[in-house]
């Protein structure tokens, strides 16, 4: 047992300081709000491994059938959060690799850096200074996501619970590159109004984006996917939330 404590330790580590390295080198995109995409997300030899620990299907859970639900009345996106009771519902062996993804993605180091890239709009949304961004409360939460044939998500900008929303792509070739998600810019009309795709992420192995949840007037987030028509495989990706502690407000100047 100490042994698989040593190794998760170890793959934590590691995920982490790549992860805080590639978050340093990769430059922040601020239209039509600030994001990244980054390519190269995990060390190479762990992406790897975690398409090869995946849960079986059967561990994830519909996320909302009331939403994402088929025309037979089957879920089209699934979830399996990363948590204690669900981590151990997994052979050892997943269940530590997990463990330590979540230990890395979710450390304070993560969430600082991911703020502090994100600082030029989370400034202007919590009424603080830039060099203030990465002081913010939060708490973090991950989540494993299948999503398969029919799933789409209108242009919405996430609920202000989110600070910042991270999601990493799992596909193992770039056949599905167009699978990505894409940004929106609205345009408003004397009647209704209409969305403009200005950016779509390609759906690469081991790459993913972030971005500064906000309703901003002109920086507002619309992100979304077209349906999944016609797609027979499974869409898998890594959801990382920072989130508002309920009690935070922000600072108001």
């Amino acid at each position: 047992m100490p042994q698989d404590h040593l190794v998760a330790d170890t793959a934590a580590d590691l995920i982490r300081n790549h992860l805080l390295a590639k978050l340093a080198e990769t430059p922040l995109e601020a239209d039509p709000f600030c994001h990244v995409y980054m390519e190269g997300v995990f060390p190479a030899d762990l992406y790897w491994k975690a398409l090869r620990l995946l849960p079986e299907p059967r561990h994830y859970v519909p996320l909302n059938l009331r939403k994402w639900v088929r025309a037979d009345g089957t879920s089209t996106r699934d979830q399996f959060y990363l948590a204690e009771d669900n981590l151990a519902k997994l052979p050892p062996q997943q269940a530590a690799f997990w463990g330590a993804l979540l230990q890395a993605v979710a450390s304070k180091a993560v969430k600082r850096a991911v703020f502090r890239k994100m600082a030029p709009d989370l400034a202007v949304r919590f009424g603080i200074t830039e060099a203030e961004v990465p002081d913010i409360d939060c708490i973090c939460e991950a989540l494993l996501v299948r999503d398969t044939e029919d799933y789409r998500i209108k242009p919405h900008p996430d609920g202000l619970n989110k600070i910042v929303t991270m999601q990493c792509y799992l596909p193992a070739d770039a056949s599905t590159v167009d699978l990505g998600t894409s940004l929106f810019v609205r345009h408003r009309r004397l009647i209704g109004s209409r969305f403009e795709e200005v950016k779509k992420f390609p759906f690469k192995p081991n790459s993913g984006y972030a971005f500064a949840v906000s309703e901003l007037p002109g920086r507002t987030s619309w992100h979304g996917r077209e349906r999944l028509s016609g797609f027979t495989g499974v869409r898998n990706t890594l959801m990382v939330l920072f989130q508002k502690v309920p009690s935070y407000t922000g600072h108001k100047r």
